[in-house]
């Protein structure tokens, strides 16, 4: 039993139940050793949470294999880098609800926090912007992935698909009295129209507008 596999067993486990099916006995359980033995690895769940984060990390790549950064594609790589995290954490999207916003460093997570500090950094970037630049872009990919994983509305969480659980959604802000709603009853289609992938790409842009301004000056 090493850490790494405590940290292993905590992820699959935070995967596969979600919040509550985190604990000291089942992921003792899950590596086959009395509960009593992950106290010589890790202190308390809140360690055991640490340990799933830095794991979280596994397999994510900022950029393809071989691909360079130049002066002239920084904000391109970034795109690249940030629609890779979206995928990566969404395919880990229970454990997602709750090791976001965890800072807990390690040796998965280290390779693709220099990665993406250094695309920073060596296209012109200050240290305290490449900084507040990299934190910005995850907690805002981490945050937008969140808001896709949890059910829009009680349709979706009883079985409606989320175009469906949308269109229920479209319906009903149409339906509302113009005079007293004038904005949502125009809206209602631009509200629950788009999909994610246009929300997260509109969203994305604008974040790097900002930061092509911000490294101009």
């Amino acid at each position: 039993m090493t850490r790494e596999n405590l940290a292993d067993a905590a992820l699959r486990l935070l995967e596969r139940e979600g919040p509550k099916g985190l604990s000291m006995r089942k992921v003792a359980a899950e590596v086959g050793v009395q509960a009593a033995s992950l106290y010589w690895h890790v202190r308390n769940k809140e360690e055991l949470l640490d340990l799933a984060a830095d794991a979280l990390w596994e397999g994510y790549a900022p950029l393809p294999e071989g691909r360079t950064v130049t002066a002239e594609a920084w904000r391109d790589c970034l795109a690249v880098a940030s629609h890779r995290l979206r995928a990566h954490l969404l395919a880990h999207a229970n454990a997602v609800r709750v090791l976001a916003g965890r800072f807990a460093p390690g040796p998965r997570s280290l390779g693709p926090m220099e990665e993406i500090l250094a695309l920073l950094r060596g296209v012109g970037f200050g240290p305290a912007d490449t900084a507040d630049a990299a934190y910005t872009l995850l907690t805002w990919v981490q945050g937008f992935v969140l808001h896709e994983a949890v059910p829009m509305s009680a349709a979706e969480e009883h079985g409606a698909t989320p175009g469906e659980a949308a269109a229920e959604a479209r319906e009903r802000l149409a339906a509302l009295p113009a005079e007293r709603y004038p904005h949502l009853v125009e809206l209602a289609g631009e509200l629950s129209g788009p999909g994610m992938d246009s929300r997260f790409a509109f969203g994305l842009a604008r974040l790097l507008d900002g930061l092509e301004a911000l490294r101009a000056r």
